[in-house]
This record gives C-alpha cells, structure tokens and sequence, in this order.
C-alpha cells in the first residue's frame, strides 16, 4: 500500500478483546492528530466481534487472519509500518509475541517488526495479574516494546454479565496522545511526562466507566 505524500504509516494489530467495540474512537482520535495511513490487521476473534466492513470504513486497508496471509506478506507489513500498536492487546497475543510465536498474520507481522512496538491490553483483571502474565509484559518491555498501563475502571464484563473493575484502553484522547508521539516525535501535542521506564502511564479518572474487558480471545 503507498502512503500519501506527507502521510506517516501506523499498523494497528487488532485482537478479540470487549475494548474492539470501541476502536473507531480511537482511531478517529489518532487521525486529528495529522495526516496517517492506517492499515489494521485483525484475528479471527476480532472480526468475529467488529466486521472487517465497518473497520475499513475508517481504515485505508483492513487484513485478517485465515484469509489474507498469502496477499497480505507479514515481513511486507512489518518494513512498510512507520509505527506498529496493538490495539487492543490480549492476554493471548501478549504471549505469543513474548515467546517469539508467529500462528496467524497479526503474530508473524509482529515477529518481523524490527521497531519498538505500542501494546495497549485490554483483559479480565484476574488474567491481567496471573504471574505468566506478568512475565510476558515484562518480556516485551525487557525487549524494548512498550506496554501501557492499562486504565481500570468499572467496565461491563461479558463473561459475567455485571460491571467488573477490569483493566481496559485508556481514554481515546490518551491513547491517540501516545500514538501520536511515536508517529510525529517533538511536534506540539505530544504528550510529555508520561512515560516510564517500564512503558506509559495512561491518564484519567480510573473511576470512570470503560467498555467492557469482556473474554479476551485472540
């Protein structure tokens, strides 16, 4: 795909995670920053949950696990990438590119990226503490990725029908903000002060409702 004159180049990895539902906000977000093309790569669970069709109403080209791995080259996807996020980020897909897995197109893409990668989980609050979890997190920062902290706040869960003080995507706006810093690096608007040495602090009231974390898949 050729980017715009001018246009940066974000690959979004898109998992099967509750926080989907609320991916056009976010990618709208992302877009009043400045001129980006956008390409997402989604697993099976994820257009399972958001129909590639309705993604590409807001994406410039939308890939999918089981039907596009042979048009669509992971090392092609990888190099062509300005900045690569998954966005949401499972519990699943943070293990696998952890331990170096390549299963589907999203996982291989990944492998082959050769930049610091954004991951934004989303997920039960119960997987998001389990030590294997933890393990894999501290992983990919030892590897030099970054993983934001997730905002937690009440969220409706899926799996239990009730609303559940789950980890999930910061605010739209935060996560645009960090986005937008690793895409247009030094211009005004970026965010300043939020990072750490172990990834990104997400801002707002961790009071607030947030969508769902429901079961998170692939």
């Amino acid at each position: 795909m050729t980017a715009r004159a001018g246009a940066r180049r974000l690959l979004v990895g898109v998992c099967g995670s509750g926080n989907l539902l609320a991916l056009p906000q976010h990618l709208l977000a992302v877009r009043a920053h400045g001129e980006v093309v956008i390409h997402a790569v989604m697993t099976r669970s994820a257009a399972g949950i958001l129909p590639p069709g309705t993604l590409r109403l807001l994406c410039d080209e939308v890939s999918c696990d089981g039907a596009d791995e042979l048009t669509a080259g992971h090392v092609q996807l990888a190099t062509w990438a300005d900045q690569v996020v998954v966005l949401p980020a499972t519990a699943n897909m943070l293990g696998q590119a952890a331990h170096g897995l390549a299963s589907g197109l999203l996982s291989s893409t990944l492998l082959a990226v050769e930049t610091p990668i954004l991951f934004f989980p989303a997920m039960n609050r119960r997987m998001w503490t389990r030590p294997a979890v933890r393990r894999n997190v501290a992983t990919l920062r030892e590897d030099g990725h970054v993983v934001v902290q997730p905002a937690v706040g009440q969220a409706w869960e899926i799996a239990t029908h009730s609303m559940q003080p789950n980890p999930g995507l910061p605010a739209p706006a935060a996560t645009a903000a960090v986005i937008a810093a690793r895409l247009w690096p030094g211009e005004p608007g970026s965010p300043a002060g939020e990072s750490t040495p172990g990834g990104v602090a997400a801002s707002g009231d961790p009071a607030a409702p947030v969508l769902l974390p429901g079961p998170s898949l692939r």
